[in-house]
């Protein structure tokens, strides 16, 4: 609302501006409100008690998905209109802008940050400034440069505030082009990619490297079959590192479920609990079965009402996991040592008979006593086996996914999705996903509103 043309921008600092220089009313309308807004009203209120103050609206939250305002503008909204008592109402449907102040009323376009970005610049406006001293009309007429009866002093439009260059048939042209090279998106489809990317999100969630129980370690062919070339290149030789060992159990810190972070024990030692193999995989799979929706053939999704809790639960498992892997590999390290000497001892005999050519590298000549062979064995087993990094590291992946375009018009992923949610008792977001949003109708012949 500053300078002193017609058009102009409105965007969050503008609207602050305006606001916070009016002393006695002010009147603002718009689908939404974000929470700069909402502080400049306050601002206002504490200094001059007596400014009167209207709000209205839309509180459809299709408002705040689209970016017309913020989640934390209409609570704060809300609760600064409980606390002064001032006027907050509500329009359906409203997608204009108002502010009327104490000489001037801004009409504009708010804009859907999901969609562009606010104009910053007064060659993009997005706004009308009326004042009460002039006459709008002819204010509006003289800004567009446009001619009107018994105006001599129309400017030409190089002179206008908007309008000044020529739309050329070579410009309408290029907008054509680009328009052809990357068409719109059905409106249908696009209304219904938002009102599935608000509802629902896919996430792939993956824990890897903790099987230790079927964990296999390889030995080297030369090891048990010499050197014949044909069998090596056939033959597979692993060894199942824990085979007829009990699982091994170790003492994790009790973590908190809300921070994540291990539990003071006060004066005395931090809790701890008892973790396995096994607890890791029980809680994978309820993290599955507390969350995610399977829809087959395309993946895990979950609601986003969940994500928060559900973010909880697994910064909470990866906490878990680290002091987990610590844990482990602190006793595998030990076990690993005892597998490497025990079957070392178990392929001297085989090895003693038929040395492998890569060990007589290092010996000055003839056989090797047992114990140097053993060495030479247990080195080159440990090595194969790698630490016990290697052999055990749970780690926990998860990546969430939106809803795509080309998802939305696969029928077979909307059947897919449909079936999924009534099989896990969500009949009433199955309806609202596929019942309840009326798409914008697509222009042509024989086009229909078709219902999502």
């Amino acid at each position: 609302m500053n300078g002193s043309g017609s058009f102009t921008i409105a965007n969050d600092e503008t609207l602050c501006a305006a606001i916070r220089a009016t002393r006695q009313t002010l009147v603002y309308v718009a689908p939404g409100i974000t929470e700069p807004v909402v502080d400049a009203i306050s601002e206002c209120l504490k200094t001059r008690p007596h400014l009167l103050v209207t709000a209205i609206i839309d509180l459809d939250p299709e408002v705040y998905r689209l970016g017309y305002g913020t989640e934390e503008g209409l609570k704060a909204l809300q609760k600064l209109a409980g606390l002064q008592q001032f006027a907050l109402r509500q329009q359906e449907g409203l997608r204009v802008g108002l502010l009327v102040t104490d000489e001037r009323t801004l009409v504009y376009a708010p804009t859907p940050l999901l969609i562009e970005a606010g104009s910053k610049t007064e060659h993009k406006p997005n706004a009308v400034v009326i004042s009460r001293t002039a006459d709008p009309t002819a204010a509006l007429l003289h800004a567009c440069g446009a001619p009107h009866a018994g105006n001599p002093l129309t400017p030409s439009p190089q002179e206008s505030e908007v309008g000044r260059r020529p739309a050329t048939p070579q410009t309408v042209q290029e907008s054509l082009a680009s328009l052809q090279d990357s068409p719109p998106k059905k409106f249908s489809v696009a209304r219904a990619e938002r009102v599935f990317e608000s509802k629902v999100q896919f996430v792939e969630l993956e824990l890897t490297g903790y099987r230790l129980s079927a964990k296999r370690v390889s030995i080297p062919n030369d090891l048990l079959i010499g050197e014949e070339k044909a069998l090596k290149e056939r033959l597979k030789n692993s060894f199942l590192l824990l085979q007829g060992e009990q699982a091994i159990k170790v003492l994790i810190p009790r973590f908190d479920p809300k921070t994540a972070l291990p539990v003071s024990g006060g004066d005395s030692a931090p809790p701890m609990e008892e973790w396995t193999e096994t607890r890791l995989d029980e809680q994978r799979k309820a993290l599955y079965d507390d969350f995610l929706i399977n829809v087959p053939k395309f993946g895990q999704i979950i609601m986003r009402r969940n994500r928060p809790e559900f973010d909880q639960r697994v910064r909470l498992l990866e906490a878990q996991i680290a002091a987990l892997n610590t844990a482990i590999q602190a006793q595998l390290q030990v076990k690993l040592l005892g597998a490497v000497q025990a079957l070392a001892l178990t392929l001297l005999p085989r090895v003693r008979d038929r040395l492998p050519q890569r060990y007589k590298r290092f010996l000055p000549g003839g056989m090797p006593g047992d114990d140097v062979l053993l060495g030479m064995l247990e080195q080159d087993l440990a090595s194969s086996f790698g630490g016990s990094a290697d052999v055990f590291k749970a780690e926990l992946r998860h990546v969430y996914k939106d809803v795509t375009y080309e998802s939305i018009r696969d029928q077979g992923f909307r059947d897919a999705l449909s079936k999924a949610l009534r099989d896990r008792g969500g009949e009433r977001l199955a309806a609202q996903l596929f019942s309840e949003h009326d798409a914008a109708p697509e222009v042509g012949p024989g086009a229909r509103r078709a219902i999502l």
